[in-house]
């Protein structure tokens, strides 16, 4: 194994996890909020966005990928929002959930993120 690989730790896989739970709990969000087809449509319509801009600004190998502190606060703002959104579709306490574990496991790798 190369001294250059990035090592993988248990806050990686926390944030990981993180970004994951957020794309499930839009499409959750978006079901609650319409009822029926439309709601899962609504759902996955606010994941793709959220991938978007993730993908552009946030990703490591994004060739726009923002700096710290900055990329941490537009992940802080996405968190919110869909802490927003889920209420909005009734997760309200899933939601709260999600914004603060997932702002604190992205905050304990602030300093360690290039």
């Amino acid at each position: 194994m190369s001294s250059t690989q990035p090592t993988v730790g248990a806050r990686d896989l926390l944030a990981f996890v993180c970004e994951l739970v957020m794309l499930v709990l839009l499409v959750a969000a978006g079901h609650g909020m319409v009822s029926g087809w439309r709601g899962w449509a609504l759902g996955l319509l606010l994941a793709f966005v959220v991938v978007g801009i993730w993908s552009q600004w946030m990703a490591p190998n994004s060739a726009r990928r923002l700096a710290n502190p900055q990329r941490f606060f537009v992940q802080v703002m996405l968190f919110i929002t869909t802490a927003l959104y889920a209420s909005a579709g009734g997760l309200t306490t899933w939601g709260i959930g999600f914004a603060v574990i997932a702002t604190g496991a992205f905050a304990s790798r602030v300093r360690t993120d290039p």
